[in-house]
């Protein structure tokens, strides 16, 4: 392959990378209230869980006791309908309420309702600004399951919303953006993963992005993105790291929801499941994941971290000041290729195969870094 074609390749094509997670400490938490069955977002605020249902109920957000799961208060969005509530989120002064749920393709009210923090707290009937939005690339709104205009899940992320779609036609994620301000707006494409699933929450947290989804054979899964600003909103330019949930939740699990809770901390909620393979109740779990933790005074500068040269056909040598432990190779489907356990500042990669490939650095402090890399 030319050396143009490579690096064009490099530009446009997005590796997904399935490693050994640091996800730790997975446990079930408790079984959420019966109210909250079909719970579809989830979010931490002032020590309590709020949550909410997708379509079918009224527009309401549910905030529940942290230590034992139970109803407190019932917050109404006086001003909204729950057409299909996905997820929520946050920034430092609102909360934002995605009713974005599209799951046949032909919804033309897309929206998203912000309401003030100040208001939730101290009311039970509040009303919200909304903002409506459209896809940029989306041409075609007749009725299928097979297309890529569903979303469950976004966050907040450098002052505007980024919104992850649920692919039902080829099973990736596009990321797309809006500004987090009341109007109409066309949503503009900014990245894509080949995430091999259904993406359905989403976290932003210390810099890292948490998502949560399932497979098609409802296998549910966690994905980790390390966040690179130097990449602007193109947030799967380094690539992501998936964790296939094979032995902690049940299978056939629906999970549906992400949030952070503490340093480091996650919770996940599965929906209620009754069918004739599993009857699973509405649940909440939880898990730590070290990578997302606050770093103490002796930063992770993630532009001191330099990888050269790339492309390359031998040597690739990592310049940073931080003690590296090891430095593994990951092809474009995931697949460890070549690795390094010790101290080592280079890597040779003379005898692979030329094309793309993933390169992972693996600190002391437990901290990694990412990069996709040019084999000539």
């Amino acid at each position: 392959m030319k050396l143009k074609h490579l690096i064009l390749l490099f530009l446009t094509y997005i590796s997904s990378i399935s490693v050994n997670s640091q996800v730790t400490e997975f446990n079930k938490k408790f079984e959420l209230p019966s109210i909250v069955e079909e719970t579809s977002g989830l979010l931490f605020l002032d020590g309590k869980i709020i949550t909410h249902n997708d379509s079918g109920d009224e527009a309401n957000l549910y905030e529940l006791s942290n230590s034992s799961g139970n109803l407190l208060r019932t917050i109404n969005i006086n001003n909204a309908s729950n057409v299909d509530w996905e997820d929520i989120t946050e920034d430092n002064t609102h909360i934002y309420i995605g009713d974005f749920g599209n799951n046949n393709g032909t919804r033309t009210d897309l929206k998203i309702y912000k309401i003030l923090k100040s208001d939730f707290k101290k009311n039970n009937s509040i009303s919200a600004d909304i903002i409506s939005f459209s896809y940029e690339d989306q041409k075609n709104f007749s009725n299928s399951n097979n297309h890529n205009f569903d979303a469950e899940a976004f966050v907040v992320y450098d002052n505007q919303l980024l919104i992850f779609t649920k692919n039902r036609a080829d099973f990736q994620t596009n990321v797309y953006k809006i500004p987090n301000i009341a109007g109409a707006y066309s949503a503009t494409k900014v990245s894509n993963a080949n995430v091999e699933g259904l993406i359905t929450g989403a976290t932003f947290c210390n810099n890292n992005f948490m998502l949560c989804g399932y497979s098609t054979t409802a296998i549910p899964f966690l994905i980790y993105i390390s966040s690179n600003r130097n990449s602007g909103n193109d947030i799967f330019n380094s690539g992501f790291e998936k964790h296939i949930l094979n032995s902690e939740v049940e299978q056939r699990s629906q999970i549906e929801a992400i949030t952070s809770f503490e340093d480091g901390k996650f919770y996940l909620s599965r929906e209620r499941v009754n069918n004739s393979f599993v009857n699973l109740p509405q649940k909440l779990y939880e898990f730590k994941d070290e990578r997302t933790k606050v770093l103490s005074s002796e930063s992770f500068d993630i532009d001191k971290i330099k990888i050269l040269p790339n492309p390359t056909s031998n040597l690739i040598r990592i310049n940073s000041k931080k003690k590296i432990k090891s430095i593994t190779i990951f092809n474009t489907i995931g697949k460890k290729v070549l690795s390094d356990n010790s101290p080592h500042q280079e890597i040779n990669i003379s005898h692979l195969l030329k094309g793309i490939y993933v390169i992972k650095v693996q600190f002391n402090d437990t901290k990694s870094y990412s990069r996709k890399i040019i084999k000539l």
